[in-house]
């Protein structure tokens, strides 16, 4: 049986781990956060992607800084998964593509936000 991304556990886990990661500047790749919970296979970085998209929702819910900004896809160039940006123009928070200049302009703000939170 797989984690249950829905599990409140899971996500104050994530949150804890993502919050720790704003206080040392670091970002994480999304294989570093899904070792780091322990996510089982099979389909771990589907499994972290929906822990992570929880948490963006939780955030949005109540305007704090969206953690999930520390998650970033090797394979995109320190730029979050396209998912990322899906999600934020849905919460309303985000309205632009999901890679170029402004992505990577509005990411950039969305860590600063984070570092300052909780430098």
């Amino acid at each position: 049986m797989g984690v249950v991304v829905t599990d409140a556990a899971l996500i104050d886990r994530l949150e804890a781990m993502l919050t720790q990661a704003a206080r040392k500047g670091q970002l994480m790749t999304y294989a570093e956060v899904a070792r780091a919970l322990c996510v089982p296979p099979p389909y771990v970085i589907h499994q972290t992607a929906e822990a992570i998209e929880a948490l963006m929702r939780r955030h949005a819910s109540v305007g704090a800084p969206q953690l999930a900004s520390m998650v970033i896809s090797k394979a995109r160039g320190g730029l979050p998964a396209p998912g990322y940006f899906v999600l934020m123009a849905a919460l309303g928070i985000y309205d632009g593509p999901a890679e170029g200049p402004e992505a990577r302009a509005f990411h950039q703000a969305e860590v600063a936000r984070c570092l300052a939170a909780f430098a």
